[in-house]
């Protein structure tokens, strides 16, 4: 198991370790903010804090601490859509057991949002009874989908974005071979040490590059043919990750555009990248109504081609028209 390390993040450390030295250590915390962000590495951090597991052990190794997550497909060869109720069932036989240790035992769900309703009920059972000596820790990238039951029952601890400064740490600290990239990767990565990485590693920075080229045909010269090819290429088997990785990308791009369209000029600029400024300075968007709907058009259909089985070309050309239709006003 190879959890990144913990980066930032030191109120909500500090909030957590009030709490367990206070001895008012709740049975239930989520752990939510944007995605990357090291919600994961917290959640793991805290179970090694609660059941002293040395620095240089595996997380996996100990007997009182159990993940759920997705489980591996072997014939598609991919991980499930869903976190199954027979997954979370596993928590159930795990607290019924003593801890080996006689102390805490820690169930991680990484992540909650990934919880078919039969398992979210099932893990609803087990937080209105909690057993003595238990810790859930839900990581969650999106809260608000959750059931308001299952919410309820945990103690929210929000972690934000890292800072510039912590980024710029973070980027010399692991990519100090992108220092030409470098401003790029701390914009687009939005203060989140994992979308960094995926820019950096996994092609991120290409499909960049990619989206930019198509868009600065708006609005009247946008290369249709040119978007199907690049469809197709995100629709093969195994890019599922590339796919989602544009769709972020495009999500945040949009964000940016409309907060620096709604800035008076000469603010907020520093937000946008040289080819984005430029974009923003053709198009001079008015009509932003139509570019807020696309944004939250796409911001739901990233997660509903896996969830919702939406096919991923015909979801990519309608946000491409979509597009098209915004600028054209």
């Amino acid at each position: 198991m190879n959890i990144p390390a913990l980066y930032g993040h030191d109120k909500a450390l500090a909030v957590w370790e009030m709490a367990l030295q206070d001895g008012r250590m709740h049975h239930a915390w989520l752990l939510c903010g944007t995605r990357g962000i090291g919600k994961a590495s917290l959640a793991f951090a805290l179970a090694r804090r609660l059941l002293s597991i040395p620095a240089e052990a595996g997380n996996d190794s100990h007997p009182d601490l159990l993940l759920l997550e997705r489980e591996w497909d072997d014939k598609r060869k991919k991980r499930k859509a869903f976190i199954s109720v027979e997954n979370v069932r596993r928590a159930s036989d795990f607290f019924a057991r003593s801890a080996a240790r006689g102390g805490w035992r820690v169930c991680i769900i990484d992540s909650a949002d990934e919880m078919n309703a039969n398992a979210a009920n099932a893990l609803l059972k087990i937080l209105e009874e909690p057993p003595a000596s238990a810790l859930f820790l839900l990581v969650s990238h999106r809260p608000e989908g959750l059931l308001a039951t299952v919410r309820s029952r945990c103690r929210l601890l929000r972690l934000k974005p890292l800072s510039d400064e912590l980024m710029t740490q973070w980027l010399e600290q692991n990519h100090a071979d992108l220092s030409p990239q470098h401003r790029a990767l701390l914009l687009l990565s939005g203060g989140s040490p994992g979308r960094a990485h995926a820019l950096a590693r996994e092609g991120g920075l290409e499909l960049y590059g990619e989206m930019m080229t198509l868009l600065h045909g708006l609005p009247t010269g946008f290369d249709m043919a040119a978007a199907h090819v690049f469809a197709d290429s995100l629709n093969t088997p195994g890019k599922e990750s590339l796919y989602r990785e544009f769709m972020e990308l495009l999500r945040d791009f949009l964000e940016r555009f409309i907060r620096a369209a709604l800035t008076p000029a000469g603010q907020g600029r520093g937000q946008l990248t040289p080819d984005e400024m430029r974009l923003l300075a053709r198009l001079k968007p008015a009509h932003l109504d139509a570019w807020i709907g696309v944004w939250e058009k796409i911001d739901g259909w990233i997660d509903g081609v896996e969830r919702l089985q939406m096919n991923r070309k015909q979801t990519l050309l309608l946000a491409f028209a979509q597009l098209e239709n915004a600028a054209r006003g």
